[in-house]
């Protein structure tokens, strides 16, 4: 009789243990959201998340009343992947191990290593697509931790929460920073009876971790410096410029505008030195090569919102995030702090908030007519594997399959998240 020695609730709940101890990435995205993908009724691959309402003060005592405009983003899961093997009756019968720490070793770790690599790999990617802060300089590694320091700075100016944030690097940066520093790392709590892989240890409000997940980043190429164009919205989400023919901005690309400096969210103030700490950066949202002749659009995030006060009292709006808006014919700078940034390859390591990036774990249906199907989902991530074997009588294989189901979303990406540029 086939598979007896294995029990299919046990590979799953192995499976997903194994995998969760393997996150260095994405265990730094909020999963608060997972419960809206648990409902009776189908949601859809899309669900919208409402962000905070904002109010401003009023002065005085009349009652000056404001309205409720409730801000949303999108988390969509549409990301499906798995790890598929099959074992044919004649090796079953004569090779294939027997015992469950023999199916742990040879077959749940190898499946779940290459998961947990996956699920790194696809949250870095979108995280530092979705990230318009920035600190340091494209393809140069921080020598210090002036550049790290930098980027804690950007997130309390910023009204990042203080707990749970993680700084995630590239081996090449640690290899160069950490051995100075190693004295000044604290030892991170163990999770799960295990140290987490991957974990550096705890030092500047960061728990620090090196990843090899994180991604490179080839920069655009801009003839020259470009412009607001006339007839251009000066807030929003999309604007037209004045590029040169045959530019190219990629996705993730980071630009900033002459005298648009990001405010506090809370306070409405100016908080960074007038400097490029203290501008506000903006990431491009999707790919374009240019036209020329100030008919091109960009589109990129966060929104532009300035002043311009909704009570009589105030000069502020409730989810103002810069201090002045664009005017027609502002110089606008391709990677700031960088320069000739054409074409420059850089590494992106990630200073994150759990708030800046969302992640959901989605249930898949379970299938009824096989030999074995389990599907085991953690309450905290939402992460969920499923693992499904079956007989297929044409070739006389027993054919297994680990799938998981899930997505992103970006929550504040402007105040919760940098990108560290290095090599």
């Amino acid at each position: 009789m086939a598979n007896q020695f294995v029990f299919a609730d046990w590979v799953t709940m192995e499976s997903l243990r194994i995998l969760l101890n393997q996150l260095e990435i994405a265990q730094f995205m909020n999963t608060d959201y997972n419960k809206e993908f648990t409902k009776e009724f189908a949601v859809g691959e899309t669900v919208r998340v409402k962000n905070p309402q904002r109010f401003i003060i009023r002065d005085g005592l009349q009652y000056q009343e404001q309205a409720i405009a409730r801000n949303y983003t999108t988390v969509t899961c549409d990301q499906i992947f798995g790890v598929d093997f099959q074992v044919d009756s004649i090796e079953e019968a004569l090779k294939m191990e027997r015992g469950s720490e023999a199916w742990k070793r040879e077959y749940i770790e190898p499946a779940m290593a290459q998961i947990a690599n996956e699920i790194d790999t696809r949250a870095a990617l979108f995280t530092y697509q979705n990230l318009n802060n920035i600190v340091g300089v494209l393809g140069t590694d921080p020598s210090g931790m002036t550049v790290f320091q930098q980027a804690r700075e950007k997130l309390i100016e910023k009204a990042c929460p203080p707990e749970e944030r993680g700084m995630i690097i590239p081996p090449s940066v640690s290899t160069s920073l950490v051995p100075a520093l190693a004295s000044f790392f604290n030892p991170t709590s163990e999770i799960s009876e295990q140290y987490k892989e991957g974990s550096m240890g705890k030092l500047s409000g960061f728990d620090w971790y090196e990843s090899v997940n994180l991604f490179k980043h080839t920069a655009g190429s801009v003839a020259s410096t470009f412009t607001v164009a006339t007839g251009s919205a000066l807030s929003g989400t999309s604007m037209t410029v004045n590029l040169t023919a045959a530019d190219v901005l990629n996705v993730g690309d980071v630009f900033s505008i002459a005298n648009v400096n990001f405010v506090n969210p809370m306070s409405r103030r100016v908080q960074g030195p007038a400097s490029v700490l203290g501008t506000q950066t903006f990431v491009i949202t999707q790919p374009l090569t240019a036209a020329g002749g100030g008919v091109d659009v960009i589109n990129f995030q966060p929104a532009i919102v300035g002043p311009g006060g909704v009570l009589a009292s105030s000069a502020y709006s409730q989810y103002q995030n810069v201090d002045a808006l664009p005017v027609v014919g502002a110089t606008i700078t391709f990677w700031p702090g960088s320069t000739s940034p054409n074409g420059k390859v850089s590494g992106q390591g990630l200073a994150l908030h759990r708030d800046a990036i969302a992640m959901v774990g989605v249930k898949l249906s379970m299938p009824k007519a096989v030999e074995m199907a389990s599907q085991t989902r953690d309450k905290e991530t939402g992460i969920s594997v499923r693992f499904v074997r079956m007989f297929d009588p044409i070739q006389s294989r027993m054919v297994n399959r680990f799938d998981v189901l899930m997505g992103f979303g970006s929550l504040y990406p402007d105040s919760c998240g940098v990108r560290v540029l290095c090599a």
